[in-house]
């Protein structure tokens, strides 16, 4: 997963989700960027509505960089990490 100094998730293509899920997790905790995706939270009261909406997208834009063509394709109209 390292690759000179930086962290990096290999694309999901469809195979071995678990794996890719927890390398996933483990990036987004790394940009501090996970908070989005975790059911347990909800936005930080000390966050404003547009900050929150760039944080999900900021997070949806990442996930999609790590997924192939192939499986991208599934999800181009979401506009959301849910």
């Amino acid at each position: 997963m390292a690759d000179e100094g930086r962290s990096r998730v290999d694309k999901f293509n469809g195979h071995n989700f678990s794996l890719w899920k927890m390398h996933m997790e483990d990036y987004l905790y790394q940009k501090d960027i996970y908070t989005p995706l975790s059911k347990k939270l909800n936005k930080p009261s000390s966050m404003t509505d547009v900050e929150w909406d760039f944080l999900d997208r900021k997070a949806l834009g990442i996930i999609w960089m790590c997924l192939a063509s192939s499986v991208l394709f599934n999800f181009s109209k979401e506009k959301t990490k849910k």
